[in-house]
């Protein structure tokens, strides 16, 4: 099962939404998403998190908005952590634009995980960018979804 779209809630608020259901337990997706030291072997689009994935702690992300670029975006974030479950934040970044980036680990049926990922991007100049960033966010939260999946499943199969 796997999922995704975008929501334009107003001018200036759009809302994106993915979900991919990952054929490894819950702890394992857990432990893949929160190694962050091995993003650069599977994950796009969010290519890196320097930081310790843990409730109050700051974090450094690097973004690769356009894969055919080597050009990254760096933003520092407060991060809120539920352990073993979620990891989201909540700031200002480029252009005044508020960023409600939300990580979710969901146990299914049989040992399997549903990974949810969802931003919402308001404000700032978002009336101008919005939908551009909302596609590009879509496409790069599924790209990630699916490395996770892939990372997540692999690891699972070796332990």
């Amino acid at each position: 099962m796997e999922a995704g779209s975008s929501e334009k809630v107003s001018l200036s608020h759009f809302k994106i939404h993915t979900q991919i259901m990952i054929d490894a337990p819950p702890d394992m997706v857990w432990s893949v998403l929160t190694d962050t030291a091995n993003y650069k072997g599977w994950a796009m689009f969010l290519v890196g998190i320097k930081g310790e994935i843990k409730d109050g702690s700051t974090i450094t992300v690097d973004f690769q908005l356009d894969s055919s670029k080597e050009k990254l975006t760096t933003l520092g974030h407060s991060i809120t952590v539920v352990d073993g479950t979620e990891f989201y934040w909540a700031e200002k970044g480029p252009g005044g634009i508020r960023d409600n980036h939300h990580f979710c680990v969901e146990p299914l049926e049989g040992g399997k995980t549903r990974f949810v990922q969802s931003d919402e991007i308001m404000g700032g100049i978002t009336f101008l960018m919005g939908g551009r960033l909302a596609k590009m966010y879509l496409e790069g939260y599924q790209a990630f979804n699916h490395g996770l999946k892939a990372e997540a499943e692999r690891r699972a199969q070796s332990a």
